[in-house]
C-alpha cells in the first residue's frame, strides 16, 4: 500500500465536499478535495439562494466555498474518480490515470441526473427537458413550464421560474414542511408521459388515479435521481435506492470512510442541509484521525 499522501481526500466538491475540506483543513489536516467538474457541484446551476439570509446566488455562493477552502490549505483537483480501493489508508483512482492515498476519505459526490422514466423520455432530452432552471429558464420565457419532483432543489429551481415563465407547476409529493411559494401550483401526482412534434408541447401527469393532460414547454426534471457512487466497492452498505448508509456522524460500513449531502441515504437536498453535514463529518474525521494516531 502506498504511504498516505493525504489525511483526507474529499470525493466531490459541492457544498457538503467543500465544507467537509475546509473544517478539516482548518483542524491542521492535509486535505483534497477532488471534483470531476468545477468545485461548486450543484450550486453553479442556481441562481438566487432563498436558504441564506444574505442574498446570493449559487455562483457566488461556489465561488466563497471554494476561496475559504484554499485559504484554509485545501488542495484542489480535477478528476473523474473511478474506483476506490483499500481498506485503510484508501487509494482513489481517476479516469486521467492518477492515484491519490489518504488516511480517510469523504464522498460527497451528490446525485447523477434525474428520470422521469417514461418511454420517449431520451428524445427530449435538450429539447424540453432540462436539469437546470438558472440555466434554461430564459429559453422558456411567457411559456408554461413544469418541475418534476418535490425536494429542496426542485422547489428553489422553480422559484426560478416564478415571473419569467407564463405558468410554474411542481409535480410531486406536495412538501409538508417548507410553505407553498406564491407563483408557483403544486400537484400532488407524477408525470407519466411527454408530448410534443418538434419539442415538449404537455405533460401527462397521473394524480390521485386520474390522467390529465397539461401545456408545458418544458420539465425541470429533479425525480429519479441516483446516487453518483458508481466508483464505490460493492461491500459499501447502500439503502435501496443505493443511497450510502450512514451513522448520525457520516461513518459508512468500511472503516476511515465517510459520506455527506445528497448521496447518503437520508439526505433532504438543501444547502443547509449539506453544510451542516460537511460540518459534522470533518468533526467525525479528525476525531477518527486522532485517535487513530
Amino acid at each position: 500500500m502506498d504511504t498516505p499522501t493525504f489525511d483526507l481526500i474529499v470525493v466531490g466538491a459541492g457544498p457538503a465536499g467543500l465544507t467537509a475540506a475546509t473544517e478539516a483543513a482548518r483542524a491542521g489536516l492535509k486535505c483534497l478535495c477532488l471534483d470531476k467538474l468545477a468545485p461548486g457541484g450543484q450550486l453553479i446551476n442556481l441562481g438566487e439562494l432563498h436558504e441564506v439570509d444574505d442574498v446570493f446566488t449559487g455562483t457566488q455562493t461556489a465561488a466563497l466555498m471554494t476561496d475559504d477552502a484554499a485559504i484554509a490549505g485545501v488542495e484542489i483537483g480535477f478528476g473523474e474518480v473511478v474506483k476506490l480501493s483499500g481498506d485503510g489508508p484508501w487509494t482513489v483512482e481517476t479516469a486521467e490515470g492518477e492515484r491519490h492515498t489518504g488516511r480517510a476519505v469523504v464522498i460527497a459526490t451528490g446525485l447523477n441526473k434525474g428520470r422521469l422514466g417514461v418511454p420517449n423520455e431520451d428524445q427530449f432530452e435538450g429539447r424540453g427537458l432540462s436539469h437546470c432552471a438558472a440555466c434554461d429558464g430564459p429559453l422558456y420565457a411567457g411559456l408554461p413550464v413544469v418541475v418534476a419532483g418535490a425536494s429542496g432543489w426542485a422547489t428553489h429551481e422553480a422559484r426560478e421560474l416564478i415571473g419569467l415563465a407564463s405558468e410554474v407547476t411542481v409535480v410531486g409529493p406536495t412538501p409538508d414542511d417548507a410553505p407553498e411559494p406564491e407563483g408557483i401550483a403544486f400537484v400532488d401526482g407524477q408525470i407519466v408521459g411527454l408530448e410534443g412534434n418538434d419539442g415538449l408541447e404537455s405533460v401527462v401527469i397521473e394524480s390521485g388515479g386520474a390522467r390529465n393532460t397539461v401545456p408545458a414547454s418544458a420539465a425541470f426534471v429533479y425525480v429519479g435521481q441516483s446516487p453518483a457512487a458508481e466508483f464505490l466497492p460493492e461491500s459499501l452498505a447502500r439503502d435501496a435506492a443505493g443511497h450510502i448508509v450512514v451513522d448520525v456522524d457520516g461513518r459508512t460500513s468500511a472503516p476511515a470512510v465517510f459520506a455527506a449531502g445528497d448521496v447518503r441515504a437520508s439526505g433532504r437536498q438543501y444547502l443547509v442541509d449539506a453544510i451542516g453535514d460537511g460540518r459534522r463529518v470533518a468533526k467525525a474525521v479528525v476525531a477518527a484521525l486522532n485517535k487513530a494516531s
